[in-house]
Parts: C-alpha cells; sequence; structure tokens
C-alpha cells in the first residue's frame, strides 16, 4: 500500500467532497449488469446486530452520525428454509464494495444471490460506467430518528439528490 501511495498520491483515493470512495480504473470502463464485487464482511444474527449497537451508541456521543459499513441480507419467504434476516458488518472484515459511496442516482445495485445455495450480496453495474467514474449505489438505509435522518446529509452532488442518504420513517 505504502508503494502504491508513493506512486499516485493520496488523490488517487479522494473523491471530493465526501472523502473516500471507489473508481473504475478499469481501460475502457464497465459495461452495464456486470458483476463488481461481493459485498463480505462479518455475519450477526439481528439479536446480535442490535446487541452490538447498544454497546456502541453507549460509548459514543449522541451528536456522532454512526459509520454505515452494513448491510441486511434477507432471506425470501419463498425460501425452502423460510424468511430470515443476517446483517453483514463490512467494517473490519470486508472487501471494496463496503466502501462504495451513495448515491442517490447510483451506477451500481446491491444484488442478492444465490450461489451453490447460499445467499450472497453482488454488486452489479446498473449502466455502462467510464473509466475514472466513481463506482456508487444507494444505501437504502431507514432510520426512526429524524434527527439522525436531518444529520445524515447526502453529498452524491446527483441533480435528483434526496438530500440525505437516510429515508426517515
Amino acid at each position: 500500500v505504502q508503494r502504491r501511495l508513493r506512486q499516485v498520491g493520496w488523490n488517487y483515493f479522494r473523491i471530493h467532497p465526501k472523502g473516500r470512495g471507489v473508481v473504475c480504473r478499469r481501460p475502457g470502463g464497465l459495461p452495464a449488469f456486470c458483476f463488481v464485487a461481493e459485498y463480505v464482511g462479518e455475519l450477526h444474527s439481528p439479536w446480535r446486530w442490535f446487541e452490538i449497537q447498544d454497546v456502541l451508541k453507549k460509548h459514543s456521543r449522541a451528536d456522532d452520525l454512526p459509520d454505515f459499513y452494513n448491510i441486511t441480507l434477507e432471506r425470501p419467504i419463498d425460501d425452502p428454509d423460510g424468511y430470515d434476516v443476517t446483517f453483514v458488518e463490512a467494517a473490519f472484515m470486508a472487501s471494496f464494495a463496503s466502501r462504495m459511496s451513495h448515491s442517490c442516482t447510483p451506477n451500481c445495485q446491491a444484488v442478492v444471490v444465490s450461489c451453490d445455495g447460499q445467499l450472497t450480496i453482488a454488486m452489479y453495474t446498473k449502466r455502462a460506467v467510464r473509466e475514472g467514474e466513481e463506482l456508487t449505489f444507494d444505501y437504502s438505509s431507514v432510520t426512526e430518528s429524524e434527527s439522525e435522518f436531518r444529520a445524515a446529509c447526502c453529498l452524491c452532488g446527483a441533480r435528483g439528490c434526496r438530500g440525505s442518504y437516510l429515508t426517515f420513517a
């Protein structure tokens, strides 16, 4: 990593004004409906996930917005094993897919797919992506906290930006 930083500098990783993100560096870009990466991380049952979140909230400042590197994997109700929910926490064990930024008009989307009988979350392009273009997806995150909703300002800059990367329920 250090050698790569010396070669390309910090600006290679910086997506202004949002901070860090993922940029398509493939010559010629990516075609529409192309597999980008699997969204991987630590798996938690709902009760364990909320236990962890309660501990984190107790040890953080009230005005801090949490980092979102998690995604929810729902097994469909018509699955032979029945409906279930698993939380995928990608803060520490992850692929680059978890570092993709939010956009209200994304060029990628998270899709639940079955691979050898196991459900997984895969990131696919929604349209052709040019070389040098940032890879983004809609976080589709929901909050019941109005203050959290108002503090979660979206920086995607899209013409149809909703103003927040969270949806208020």
